[in-house]
């Protein structure tokens, strides 16, 4: 009992101690953030218009030519190599910082998606589109282990990091019966051919995941 007290009468003299010592608040200058103010967009000119439209133009023809080009190059690669993967694989050994970044976002942003357009995709690998497709990228570690077995062409340790055309397995969807059902008749929805109304079909979803997945094992219990 004796050594509850005494720690119970040292406890009390630190907190008398506390409690003595003055506490200063220094005041502190905290501006509070700005709130972010719309402002009204300097009206532009017609004859800025005009150019935007001309600029559009100009580069629906330039990009015409850019792809006319790609093709062509694809056509005559040697195995995963053509003239514009060697080109991009030789701007990146120059060591130029600015122009690298700018082809990578080049690559990256354009052209890829010229590439990943389904008409050129066509052109590059005709009756084969439908199993595969094609682009130009950097080979990564997954492309040379090709664990999956979805990249078409062999690579090995030195050609990582280089950029290569790259043919890759599409991978087919294994859908249900009720998701194959489904997806039809979202394919038929447009036509009216569920409601015979087209000028509902916007605001009236008349089936939903529930009542085909019935309409499926219904199907496969009858064997119809």
């Amino acid at each position: 009992m004796k050594t509850v007290s005494k720690i119970k009468e040292v406890v009390k003299k630190k907190a008398s101690k506390k409690s003595s010592v003055r506490s200063v608040n220094f005041p502190v200058d905290v501006k509070k953030p700005s709130k972010a103010v719309l402002t009204q967009s300097k009206e532009v000119t017609a004859k800025q218009v005009k150019e935007v439209i001309e600029m559009g133009l100009n580069t629906m023809n330039i990009e015409k030519t850019m792809t006319d080009v790609i093709v062509r190059d694809f056509d005559n690669r040697n195995e995963n190599d053509s003239l514009l993967t060697t080109e991009l694989n030789e701007i990146f050994k120059t060591g130029d910082e600015r122009k690298v970044t700018k082809v990578k976002k080049w690559v990256k942003t354009r052209l890829q998606t010229l590439i990943k357009n389904p008409p050129i995709q066509e052109r590059l690998l005709g009756e084969k589109v439908k199993e595969q497709q094609i682009t130009i990228k950097k080979v990564t570690k997954p492309m040379v282990d090709n664990a999956e077995g979805i990249y078409l062409d062999n690579f090995n340790e030195s050609d990582l990091g280089q950029f290569k055309t790259i043919r890759i397995s599409k991978v087919k969807e294994e859908l249900t019966i009720a998701e194959e059902l489904l997806k039809w008749m979202r394919s038929k929805k447009s036509d009216g051919l569920f409601t015979g109304d087209k000028t509902q079909m916007k605001d009236i979803d008349c089936y939903d995941l529930e009542a085909v997945i019935a309409i499926a094992e219904s199907i496969k219990k009858n064997g119809l």
